[in-house]
């Protein structure tokens, strides 16, 4: 909190025009050498400070690029600024922010390519088999694509023998019990720096990572591959008692036990895929992740306790302060109880703001909840700059703005006809007014929430904000803090106290999940939405900003009207739109095919087929494929068509079934079967729309104005060929083998555009060389992995490791347009 008094202390921002002088009184600007430069105080200073700091953060993300040295120039020049600013006692606001904008780049661009010391993992040789120990550092967490597990590595074993290493590395290992937190491992892998993939609205996997300072990765094949040395030393005092914990839930149900484990200990194992969804309709996945909510629930409780026990001792009121005391008490669960949860980034970024909020309550000042957000911000990001960028603390610091600006515009208290009420009809008004209060808080949360929910996963819940509302105390102000002293009891070996609080708290956990399954199975509880683009959130903000103003003006009317159209335009602009040629975009997904093509009609046709996978292949994520079409904001496809159906675009493929109004699937050929594809075909029977055959089941012949064919090729799949305007796009699946001279083209005719797999087989080349295409398009292989030299002279080579790949055919021929971040 001496921040926030030393900058409201600084001359920077002089108080309302006015200096005092040495006998305290007062001059006015007039009478002082600063009469035409003095401006009114700025309020809460550090706000601003952190608004600059967050705009510095973000002008990266826009294409900003500051070389290193005129980036030190440029703070050394506004620091100099402001050290005269304070020598003279000149007003420095501008640079000032300017200084903190600048830092904010400065910590980006640091965060981005850290100083690594010579024994760390980046400096250790890619690709190739390493065998290395290491340390589990955090629970691991069991998902469709197995097991991840974070680990520090402590020695790998070179050539020369073993030597020290430091740096994370996370791995992904076949479904398995994971060891504890500290286990000492043995382990066989192959690192791999995160790839980003380079599509519009792909997610920065290599900048989520880095903010956890991950920077490479690696995956194990087989489970010996994994050695827990069970010789390493004494477990810690923590993960014995997260042990002791977890064997006093397995005689819970499942759903009680999987929410105590989720919100107790952070782990989220034995959440069920029915939970989740349950969880994201009715807008309360956020009770699964230890936030701001779990610990200030702990802290609300924590303190009114301790302040009602005080006050039953009148004399000792006399003596100390019940409200310091109360809230230094407070602060003790809030630590303990992310100690025990096992310090994840979501958590220390939770403990951060409710310490934040008592501290002000500890200095008198709890009216200064801007500052207190500000200064949790400016922490969180001056320890981990890249945690701008994470939907976890966005949510988080939007919600709590939320709350605080809306909230005392859209409900305020009345107590004024308590004093003289009799006590009955005092708690009925209280409990009246309370719950208001939650209802609008609740309301506030969920609206502020929506359009960034709607930018990551593409839902919104219509029930939310009353499903909220009643499973919020069940789980969070009476599950958690019996289960926050259960956790306590069994610290002291007080096993059947904890047994007993860990039944009794089960209770209202099974009564709030019952209510959160019950408003999932109802119709309409939430629908699918595209993808807002950041100008629409920019502007969904605005509008709520401007109808609800700190001070009611004309050109707040402006503004809210300004927003309101401008969020109308850009929704139904793309919807006006459509395309006047025919649109083929291959995307960069690193191994798999996957696009779309669309007639100069508007209709949709997405393609997909698998890259190399083996039988009892495990389930992997949906790809960059769900993500681009929400991008284009479109909720219709008319055909999905898999060249080829296995497991290894399964996963794909179910993600649209679910997320898009799609008109028929189809498929090629059958390849390898996993979970992800046995999903898929369960739900497209209980939709009664099952997928058919492109062979013997009928395939549409015409998209709109284009015509289509299908190319046999055998166990491989289906080729796709697509005719517009007399020109011919041809894409060909993954691991296609086609025999000389089998495919002829009439003489003099010459394909617009060849999409071919990475590294084409020699029969491929042959081909492309045969029909010597205008353009060839080569995707599913990273750049270093593809060759050109075999490809035909005069055709124009493009490769979508370099970046999605959007054709375009017209009469007039054809054109190419390549995606780069």
């Amino acid at each position: 909190m001496e921040e926030v008094n030393l900058l409201n202390s600084m001359p920077l921002f002089p108080e309302n025009g006015k200096q005092k002088t040495d006998n305290g009184s007062t001059n006015s600007p007039s009478n002082t050498h600063l009469s035409k430069k003095s401006r009114p105080q700025v309020a809460r200073p550090l706000v601003w400070v952190t608004l600059a700091f967050m705009g510095g953060l973000a002008a990266p993300s826009w294409g900003l690029r500051i070389p290193g040295g005129w980036l030190l120039l440029g703070l050394s020049v506004l620091g100099a600024l402001l050290v005269l600013a304070w020598w003279t006692k000149r007003q420095a606001g501008g640079p000032a922010l300017a200084f903190f904008c600048l830092l904010g780049v400065a910590f980006y661009q640091q965060a981005q390519q850290p100083f690594f010391p010579p024994p760390h993992l980046t400096n250790l040789p890619l690709e190739e088999e390493l065998t290395l120990e290491a340390r589990l550092v955090r629970p691991g967490k069991i998902g469709a694509q197995g097991v991840q597990m974070l680990v520090e590595a402590t020695a790998w074993r070179s050539p020369s023998g073993w030597r020290p290493v430091s740096g994370k590395l996370l791995l992904t290992a076949p479904s398995f019990k994971p060891p504890p937190v500290g286990a000492a491992l043995v382990l066989k892998t192959r690192l791999r720096a995160p790839r980003v993939l380079k599509n519009p609205g792909s997610f920065d996997r290599a900048r989520y990572l880095a903010a956890d300072g991950i920077f490479r990765v690696g995956s194990l094949r087989r489970p010996e591959d994994l050695i827990v040395l069970a010789n390493a030393g004494a477990s810690p005092l923590r993960e014995r008692l997260r042990g002791s914990i977890r064997r006093l839930l397995e005689k819970l149900p499942q759903a009680p036990r999987a929410m105590y484990l989720a919100m107790l200990l952070g782990d989220q194992g034995e959440i069920t895929p029915e939970m989740r969804q349950a969880f994201s309709r009715t807008g309360t996945s956020h009770l699964l992740v230890i936030n701001g909510m779990h610990l200030g629930a702990v802290a609300a409780v924590a303190y009114f306790l301790c302040f009602l026990m005080l006050r039953r001792f009148p004399r000792l009121l006399l003596r100390i302060n019940a409200l310091k005391v109360s809230t230094l008490v407070a602060a003790v669960p809030v630590v303990a109880y992310a100690w025990m949860a096992g310090g994840s980034p979501a958590t220390q970024r939770a403990e951060i703001m409710v310490l934040a909020y008592l501290l002000l309550l500890f200095l008198g000042r709890p009216r200064e909840v801007w500052s207190a957000l500000a200064l949790a911000a400016l922490i969180i990001l001056c320890l981990s700059p890249l945690r701008f960028y994470t939907i976890s603390f966005q949510l988080s610091f939007i919600t709590v703005a939320a709350l605080i600006y809306f909230l005392n515009r859209w409900f305020r208290r009345d107590w004024e006809d308590l004093s003289a009420a009799r006590w009955l009809w005092k708690w009925r008004k209280k409990a009246w007014l309370w719950g208001k209060e939650a209802a609008a808080a609740s309301l506030v949360a969920t609206l502020a929430s929506a359009p960034l929910v709607a930018a990551y996963f593409q839902v919104v819940s219509l029930l939310g904000a009353a499903v909220n509302l009643a499973a919020i105390p069940l789980v969070l102000f009476l599950a958690l803090p019996l289960g926050e002293v259960a956790v306590l009891a069994q610290s002291l070996h007080l096993t059947p106290a904890a047994q007993g609080l860990l039944a009794l708290g089960q209770i209202p956990l099974w009564l709030g999940y019952e209510t959160i399954a019950a408003a999932a199975r109802l119709p309409g509880s939430a629908f699918t939405c595209p993808t807002p683009t950041w100008w629409q959130i920019a502007a969904y903000f605005l509008l709520w900003v401007m109808l609800f103003p700190l001070r009611r003006r004309w050109w707040t009317w402006m503004g809210a009207a300004l927003a309101g159209v401008a969020l109308a335009g850009t929704v139904s602009l793309p919807l006006l739109q459509g395309p006047k040629d025919l649109e083929v975009t291959c995307l960069d997904t690193g191994g798999v095919l996957a696009g779309v093509a669309v007639s100069p009609e508007g209709q949709r046709l997405v393609f997909s087929a698998p890259g190399a996978s083996w039988p009892g292949q495990g389930g992997g994520s949906p790809g960059p494929l769900p993500a681009y079409l929400h991008g284009r904001q479109w909720q219709r496809l008319d055909e999905v068509v898999a060249l080829r159906l296995a497991q290894g675009n399964a996963p794909a493929l179910l993600a649209l079934a679910r997320q898009f109004r799609v008109g028929q699937f189809w498929y090629g050929r059958l390849g390898s079967q996993g979970p992800a594809y046995y999903e898929l075909m369960n739900l497209l029977g209980d939709q009664r729309r099952s997928p058919r055959s492109l062979e013997w089941g009928n395939p549409p012949g015409v998209l709109g104005s284009v015509a289509l064919a299908w190319r046999p090729l055998g166990a491989r799949g289906v080729a796709l060929q697509l005719t517009y305007q007399g020109r011919v796009v041809l894409i060909l699946p993954p691991g296609t083998r086609i025999p000389a001279g089998k495919w002829a083209f009439p003489p003099g005719t010459r394909p617009a555009a060849l999409f071919l797999p990475g590294k084409p087989a020699p029969d491929l080349e042959t081909l492309a060389a045969s029909l010597h295409p205008e353009i060839i398009i080569i995707y599913g292989a990273a750049p270093e992995d593809m060759a050109s030299g075999a490809l035909p002279p005069g055709s124009r080579c493009l490769r979508t490791a370099d970046g999605a790949v959007s054709l375009r055919v017209s009469a007039g021929g054809a054109s190419v347009r390549q995606w780069h971040p």
